[in-house]
C-alpha cells in the first residue's frame, strides 16, 4: 500500500475519506496490507475464483486486483481500493456480520442498490432498512473486538 501511496496512484481525497470513515467508527487509520496487482483477467480470475465484474479482493491483510490499468479505465480503480481497504480496517477492528460489513462500506462510498446486483445488492438493501445513519458507531461499538489489554 506504502508503494501505490508514494507513486501518486491515489488522490489525496482517497486518505481523507479513510480517515473520516475511521473517525467516525473511533479506530485507527493503519493500511498496513499487501496489495497483489495481477498482470491479467485471466490470472485474477484464477487466483480469485471471481468473476471479472469483481475488481478486488481482500484476505487477511492482502488485497488481490485486477490489473490497475483495467480498473483506472472502467474508473474504479480508487474506489475499488477504497472498498478493499475499508474491509482490512473493519475485519481488523470488528466482528461484522457479512451483511453489515458489506452493506455499510456500500453506503458510506455512496453506491446506489441499482448500480449492483446479487449479495452486495440484498446487504445494501439490509443495511438501508436497518440501520439509521445516527445508530452506526453505537451499532459498530457492539461488534468492537478488544485488544488483550481491554483498548483498541
Amino acid at each position: 500500500m506504502e508503494k501505490i501511496l508514494e507513486d501518486g496512484l491515489l488522490s489525496s481525497d482517497f486518505l481523507m475519506k479513510i480517515h473520516r470513515i475511521c473517525q467516525m467508527l473511533k479506530i485507527e487509520p493503519d493500511i498496513n496490507l499487501l496489495i497483489v496487482e495481477c498482470d491479467t483477467l485471466k490470472e485474477f480470475n484464477e487466483l480469485t475464483k471471481k468473476p471479472y465484474s469483481t475488481g478486488a479482493v481482500y484476505v487477511s491483510n492482502l488485497i488481490i486486483t485486477q490489473p490497475f490499468r483495467i480498473l483506472k479505465a472502467k474508473g474504479v480503480f480508487e474506489e475499488t481500493l477504497l472498498h478493499e481497504v475499508l474491509h482490512h480496517l473493519i475485519q481488523k477492528n470488528f466482528n461484522l456480520p457479512e451483511w453489515l460489513e458489506e452493506g455499510f462500506i456500500l453506503y458510506i462510498l455512496g453506491t446506489k442498490p441499482n448500480e449492483i446486483s446479487g449479495k452486495s445488492r440484498l446487504y445494501l438493501q439490509r443495511f438501508l432498512s436497518e440501520v439509521r445513519y445516527e445508530e452506526i458507531p453505537d451499532l459498530f461499538d457492539r461488534y468492537r473486538i478488544l485488544s488483550s489489554n481491554g483498548n483498541n
